[in-house]
This record gives C-alpha cells, sequence and structure tokens, in this order.
C-alpha cells in the first residue's frame, strides 16, 4: 500500500499515564478522519507508559514513539513538534480523549474558513464527547484580533489541546512551550501563537466550534501536572521597573478589551466567570506592586472605573473569588497578602481567606457563589 504524508501530526507527551493512555491510544485510532500521525513521547515515564506506547507503534504505523529523559511536559511537546511531518498539529495529552470526529469537523472548518484558527470546545466529562459520526449544530464563535487576549484566557481559550495549529506558522515564527515553567506553560504558547497568527493574519479569526471535542482529565501524576524540576517556590519573582504605574495602564488595557467585547454582553458565563477571575487577580498583583514599589494606587481605584464594574458583574452573576471581598472592603494590604500567598505557592493563607470569605458572602447575601 502506497504511504502517504500525514495531515494532521497529533502529539502525546507521556509521563506516567499507564492507567488512561491505552483509551486516549484507542480514541485517537477511532478518528473518523484516517490521515492522522501521532507522535507519542515517553518522556522518561517510570511506569511502564513508554512500552504502551511500543506497543501502540507496533499494532498501527501511524503511531510514532520517541523516547526521552525526562524533562516535563514542555520539553515533550516541543520534541513532538520537532518531529511532527504534518501540516496540522493537534496536541493531545496521554490521560485525555479526543471524540472520534473531532478531526473530521475541524478540518471541514480549516477548509470552509482558510486562514482562521480552528478551535473547540472542552467536555466537562468524558460523557459529553459526541460519537462517531455526530453532526450536531454548527454553532461558531469567532474572535477578532482585537479579542485575542479575553479568547486567550476563557476556559476553551488558554489551552493548547483544542486548537488545530499550521505548522509552518509555529515554525515560521519559532513558537515553542517554555521549558523553564513549571505552571502556565499552555497560556503562554497559546498567547504568542495567537500574537504571531494575528500578525501574519491581521483580518483572520479564531473560530471555535460550539461543541465538546476534547475531554480534560486531571491526573496529578501525567506529564501535565508533574512539576519540573528547580520550580521555585515560596516568592513572587517579577522585575520592579517593568511593573511602575501598573495599576493606571491595567485599567486602560481592561478598557480596551472591555470595548473589544462590546462590553461583555455576549459572552456565556462559563467564558466571563474566567476573565472577571482573572482581571480581578491582575488588579490584586496591581495592588502588591504598588505597595512594594512605594506608590499610591488611583485615589479612585476601589471605587470607580474597572475594579468597580468588575465587582459589579462579579456580584450580578455570583462568580466567587476570595478577592471579591478584600476588594469590596477596600483592604489593600489583606489583598497584597492574599496574592503573595497565592502566587509564592505558601497557600495557608490563601486558602483560609477563601473558606471565610465564601462563606461570609454565603451568610451575608444569602446565596451561594459559583466557585472556579
Amino acid at each position: 500500500m502506497e504511504n502517504h504524508a500525514p495531515l494532521v501530526s497529533i502529539i502525546v507527551p507521556v509521563y506516567k499515564a499507564g492507567e488512561y493512555l491505552p483509551a486516549c491510544v484507542a480514541g485517537i485510532r477511532a478518528q473518523t478522519f484516517e490521515g492522522w500521525e501521532c507522535i507519542l513521547v515517553d518522556d522518561g515515564s517510570p511506569d511502564g507508559s513508554g512500552h504502551l506506547c511500543d506497543e501502540a507503534a507496533a499494532a498501527d504505523g501511524r503511531f510514532r514513539v520517541i523516547h526521552k529523559e525526562n524533562g516535563g511536559v514542555s520539553s515533550a511537546r516541543n520534541a513532538g513538534l520537532k518531529a511532527a511531518g504534518g501540516r496540522w498539529v493537534v496536541f493531545c495529552d496521554a490521560d485525555d480523549a479526543l471524540a472520534p470526529c473531532a478531526l473530521e469537523l475541524a478540518l471541514e472548518a480549516a477548509a470552509r474558513c482558510p486562514g482562521d484558527l480552528v478551535c473547540w470546545r472542552l467536555a466537562r466529562s468524558e460523557g459529553e464527547l459526541p460519537a462517531a459520526g455526530w453532526r450536531g449544530p454548527a454553532a461558531e464563535t469567532l474572535y477578532t484580533a482585537s479579542q485575542r487576549r479575553v479568547y486567550a484566557t476563557t476556559v476553551d481559550g488558554h489551552s493548547s489541546c483544542n486548537k488545530l495549529f499550521e505548522t509552518e506558522l509555529l515554525r515560521a515564527f519559532g513558537v515553542r512551550f517554555d521549558e523553564s515553567l513549571a505552571k502556565a506553560e499552555d497560556y503562554m504558547f497559546v498567547g504568542a501563537f495567537l500574537d504571531s497568527f494575528f500578525a501574519a493574519r491581521p483580518d483572520a479569526a479564531v473560530r471555535q466550534l460550539e461543541a465538546p471535542l476534547y475531554y480534560w482529565r486531571v491526573n496529578p501524576e501525567s506529564a501535565t501536572n508533574k512539576r519540573v524540576a528547580g520550580d521555585r517556590r515560596g516568592r513572587v519573582e517579577w522585575d520592579p521597573e517593568e511593573f511602575r504605574g501598573y495599576a493606571r495602564r491595567l485599567a486602560e488595557e481592561y478598557a480596551e478589551t472591555r470595548a473589544a467585547m462590546n462590553g461583555w454582553q455576549g459572552m456565556a458565563e462559563e467564558d466571563l466567570a474566567p476573565q472577571l477571575r482573572t482581571y480581578l487577580r491582575r488588579f490584586a498583583f496591581a495592588v502588591w506592586a504598588a505597595g512594594q514599589l512605594g506608590e499610591r494606587l488611583p485615589a479612585d481605584f476601589f471605587t470607580a472605573g474597572p475594579v468597580a464594574e468588575l465587582l459589579d458583574l462579579m456580584r450580578r452573576h455570583r462568580f466567587f473569588t476570595p478577592y471579591y471581598l478584600l476588594f469590596r472592603l477596600r483592604l489593600e494590604g489583606l489583598i497584597a497578602r492574599c496574592y503573595e500567598s497565592e502566587e509564592s505557592g505558601r497557600m495557608t493563607l490563601y486558602r483560609r481567606l477563601y473558606t471565610l470569605t465564601y462563606y461570609t458572602l454565603l451568610l451575608t447575601t444569602g446565596h451561594r457563589w459559583k466557585q472556579a
């Protein structure tokens, strides 16, 4: 039989995933679009996962295996990127699952709207994944260049595992995972790609298929949850000179982002919640940074502008974060200490404030608030 170059390269980093890897491999093999290759990157896994990778490759020639020393999920994904031979790249973690129709639907959208970045929803449970042959509603959500910052911080936006990446663009702009990061590597990778994508195609869009085609499972021992060696904990790392006047600049950025999204009205709650929580946390950093630099916050910092609007929106939707009540009470010192506790990894104070503020809101408002 004649061999053809694969159209899609699926990259799977593997570390301590023996319990779930067979199901992941089976889901990839069940794709209704067949022109793919799967690169299984055994990241020095000590539990026999590497042997399972070899078995998959022996059973189906579309699977390839890279065995390497442990370096973390970013290192594994970068190794897969280097070896990818397809026009498109899709990332899938070894303890997760792709819907059988995922590649088919994504490629249909890419052919129908050439130049757009096609992505899809994350499933909240494995049972949400549609079966092979599913032809559900064709609903799509578009994000333009001016809205990319918002998209990157939505529930689905910051994931690297629900997007059809163009290999040529990844390589042309040198977009890679930062192997020095112990967390947020997906967010940084997607952000860098979106910047490059819209620099190359300012009139294109992120085209999100409103179908849950990828199931994300939380497995604390997997490659994506393993902390790389040398992770520094216990202090907040930052460049003081970079953040002078940060509260003012963040307020300007918020206003621009809000305008790009037409005042947030069109966003579904599941996308709006992380957006508001992220911005309030960033304003908590602004409070912390101002204290470190000996700067005064703007006189109306808590009473007008972005912070006031964020608090009103969070109250209206009852989106909970421990920062909400601290900002409502204008407790600058406690806001800064809460941020430092969360960011540095010394979580004791953060957890206490989380519990205290949640039950205070429950008792004072009579309503349960939606937790992240």
